[in-house]
């Protein structure tokens, strides 16, 4: 009995060795399992090193990765044969979304965090600008409240928002008197320019404070008022209050006297582009209270040569709306040079040239198209 056991022992060693690639021999695998039976203890395992991996096996390995991936690879080239337009959008549109899904189950703690930053982000970018729009309006509110007080007129109070004769309520607030028309149009210039500090805001809101204190008489804090608002960085940034903040200096520095000094600020008025019209019409006008008028001449001349001539009608055939800049500047033409020898003040065209005018005038705004070429 105990010679058949030793004996299935041994077959299954045998078959164990020749599976694993062992380099015992099965013959010493069967004796010492014999001896075990026979001698009934077992016996002390041997103390030889393991053996090496067999070659065969991992080469074996090998290939048959080798050919998964292959059989993956040929799975997913043969995925769209037969598959039309559609389906094969279909087919990729799967594809990523299932990678999209993937993804997003990987990273859902960070796309967590993304997304509430982002809510964070979105709702504090809302109620700042909300905020800046409330303080824009109350700003532009103040601002444009002090344009009226400078505009209204003198009478009773009582009276505002009553229509007149015509049935017209007049939009200018009326003031008692002269000085509090002035004290409020002040007051609303300062509290505009306050409330927006270092914004553009703030430099018209400076440019209609100077403006009423040159009307109150005080030439010295007007024009510190101008160079404040010339010197800030706003007005660098923007031409027009630059512009603004010249022509007051050169106005305030007129009133005390010295034409000079206002000479020089309507100088560099005309560095400035797009007002070098105003600066012209300024320099000939102080030329002229000089006694320059040869200078006056110049500028004058120089002016209508970038003004041109005057349109001679508008689209209904009215007349063009009056510019302000020709009409007084054709006035001082007419006190420095009233025969035109040395200053030529251009004219509106007439007869065939006026039609000519007209109808290109037209159109250039659409309402008569031009004649085709003659076929040649």
């Amino acid at each position: 009995m105990a010679q058949e056991e030793a004996t299935k022992i041994s077959k299954r060693a045998q078959r164990r060795a020749a599976e694993e690639g062992g380099s015992e021999p099965p013959e010493a695998e069967s004796s010492e399992t014999a001896g075990e039976a026979e001698g009934g203890a077992t016996p002390k395992p041997s103390a030889a090193p393991a053996p090496a991996p067999n070659p065969n096996r991992q080469a074996r390995r090998t290939a048959a990765a080798k050919a998964r991936a292959d059989r993956k690879r040929e799975r997913v080239e043969t995925a769209a044969i037969g598959l039309d337009a559609g389906e094969m959008v279909d087919d990729a549109l799967v594809r990523a979304t299932d990678k999209i899904s993937r993804f997003g189950r990987r990273h859902w703690n960070a796309i967590q965090w993304v997304i509430g930053l982002g809510l964070i982000g979105g709702l504090g970018y809302q109620v700042f600008t909300w905020y800046r729009r409330n303080v824009d309006a109350k700003t532009t509110d103040v601002l444009f409240e002090g344009a009226l007080a400078e505009q209204g007129t003198i009478g009773d109070p009582a009276d505002q928002g009553k229509p007149d004769s015509n049935g017209v309520i007049a939009p200018t607030p009326i003031f008692e008197t002269e000085a509090a028309r002035q004290a409020a149009a002040l007051a609303a210039y300062r509290k505009a320019a306050e409330l927006r500090p270092g914004t553009p805001a703030e430099g018209f809101a400076r440019l209609g404070e100077g403006g009423v204190l040159l009307e109150l008489g005080k030439a010295d804090e007007a024009i510190a008022a101008y160079d404040r608002v010339a010197s800030s960085s706003v007005a660098q940034k923007h031409p027009e209050i630059r512009a603004g903040a010249l022509q007051g200096r050169g106005l305030a520095l007129e009133s005390k006297g010295d034409l000079a000094g206002a000479r020089a600020a309507f100088d560099e008025l005309g560095t400035l582009g797009g007002f070098e019209n105003q600066a012209l019409y300024q320099q000939a006008r102080l030329a002229q209270a000089q006694g320059d008028l040869p200078a006056a001449k110049a500028a004058l001349s120089k002016l209508f040569k970038a003004l041109g001539p005057p349109k001679v009608a508008s689209l209904g055939g009215l007349p063009e709306r009056p510019d302000f800049l020709r009409e007084r500047a054709t006035q001082l033409a007419g006190v420095v040079d009233p025969m035109e020898k040395d200053v030529q003040v251009p004219k509106p065209p007439l007869g065939n040239d006026a039609v000519q005018q007209m109808l290109k005038q037209l159109e250039e705004q659409g309402v008569v198209t031009p004649p085709a070429a003659p076929a040649q």
